[in-house]
């Protein structure tokens, strides 16, 4: 990042560092001014290579969100995250807005480490929790489209020998499609994860009885195909079939064809928490510090991320700026629309009430007709987090927060971004304040 450590708003196309040095340039109060960057290289950026002229040199459409809506947008968002923050004793944030497909704003709000002056910034890494199971959902898409996997095939048959304990229901009946969608009639709803000297457990004894979910092992108790059963185990399941299918460790095989081809350059599924900084702190119910936690679940909690990059994984759920395909290469728009689609008696409210659940993703049709597609992240003690994008207007946002507040916030924040861009209030959300006369 050049950036200096004061909070900016970034323009982002994906390409990389090229265009944030433009911001350098076109920013000076903000950010310290690159002296040495010569004329032929600011040019050089500057040209449809670097992205940031892309909308404006006829090659891609002209945004919907122009720059004034934009840029008021921006300002309440900012305004909103300093108020809201107070508002739920939030002491540490990070938003990301996705606009004509791309990352448009990223800010990082209050500190990471509160009392040593670590403020929180665009490269402030969270736990994504939950929201490490759409991009699971990529990496299973992508193992079905190249035929390694059938979305409706039992499970069992991407295990090769694992089998689910014996239960009323046959196995046969949690098809992968079902495990995605949080319909399969799965046990283990979360994990706990694993404090600094407690011993975690592999793959294979944290599905035969997870230390970190009261010891309850991933087992079929609900009808499968019947209703929504929310239930992280479901996703270890994928983590173990893609493991046996592909060869590779989990964290390996989804960093290589998921994380690094979307651009997600800081992100990982480790084992162990990154040092802080660059990783924020979270907090307790009484706002103590507490540890970052280790999941041998990690296609269910173990993304850490920062919101830059987490909304590049958002944004790959719509077209690009430039007309770019949902998935952008590394799953097809087809898998991507499959991801969108509800499932069949998949009935949740998650973040609002009223939505449903596609393929890793809940969804919930807007009062104006417009999807939603949106996830919940929350891993103990206190990370809470959202991404939200509605792909036909090419639009999303990615917050991501330290502290019990966050729960809350982010539904506050949710609903003021859908208000800032024109999306009538939907369930859940108060209505808007009457603007004066």
């Amino acid at each position: 990042m050049v950036c200096c450590r004061m909070p900016v708003h970034l323009c982002d196309d994906g390409i990389g560092a090229a265009s944030l040095l433009v911001m350098v340039l076109l920013r000076p109060p903000r950010c310290r001014l690159l002296r040495s960057l010569s004329l032929f290289l600011f040019l050089a950026l500057l040209s449809p290579v670097a992205g940031l002229s892309a909308t404006d040199d006829g090659r891609c459409a002209r945004p919907e969100f122009t720059a004034g809506s934009s840029a008021a947008l921006h300002a309440r968002m900012d305004a909103a995250l300093s108020r809201l923050m107070e508002r739920f004793e939030v002491p540490g944030a990070a938003l990301a807005l996705i606009e004509q497909g791309r990352v448009r704003y990223l800010r990082g709000f209050g500190m990471a480490q509160p009392g040593v002056d670590v403020p929180v910034t665009p490269s402030t890494l969270f736990q994504a929790a939950s929201d490490s199971k759409p991009v699971t959902a990529f990496a299973v898409l992508q193992l079905a489209e190249r035929g390694r996997v059938d979305l409706d095939d039992p499970i069992e048959i991407g295990l090769e020998g694992w089998r689910l304990p014996p239960s009323r229901w046959s196995p046969d009946q949690v098809t992968v499609r079902r495990v995605l969608s949080h319909t399969a009639g799965l046990s283990v709803s979360g994990y706990g994860g694993f404090p600094p000297g407690q011993p975690t457990q592999t793959l294979l004894e944290s599905l035969a009885g997870a230390a970190d979910a009261g010891g309850t092992p991933v087992a079929i108790v609900h009808p499968p195909g019947q209703g929504f059963v929310y239930s992280g185990g479901g996703f270890t399941l994928a983590q173990l079939m893609l493991r046996r299918q592909s060869g590779e460790p989990f964290a390996e095989l989804v960093g290589r064809r998921v994380l690094q081809p979307l651009g997600m350059r800081v992100s990982s599924f480790p084992t162990q928490p990154a040092p802080s900084p660059p990783l924020a702190w979270t907090f307790d119910d009484d706002g103590k510090r507490a540890p970052a936690r280790r999941f041998t679940a990690l296609a269910a909690a173990g993304l850490q991320t920062t919101a830059g990059d987490l909304a590049r994984f958002t944004a790959a759920l719509m077209p690009g700026p430039c007309g770019e395909p949902p998935g952008r290469g590394v799953i097809s728009p087809e898998s991507v629309q499959a991801m969108l689609t509800p499932q069949p008696n998949s009935a949740n409210a998650l973040v609002l009430p009223s939505s449903r659940y596609g393929l890793g993703i809940a969804l919930k049709t807007l009062p104006s007709g417009h999807l939603l597609a949106h996830h919940p992240g929350d891993n103990l003690p206190n990370w809470h987090n959202l991404i939200a994008a509605i792909p036909e207007r090419r639009l999303g946002l990615v917050l991501m927060t330290n502290a019990a507040g966050g729960r809350q916030m982010r539904v506050a924040v949710l609903c003021t971004w859908l208000d800032g861009i024109g999306e009538p209030a939907p369930a859940g959300c108060p209505a808007p304040s009457p603007k004066p006369s």
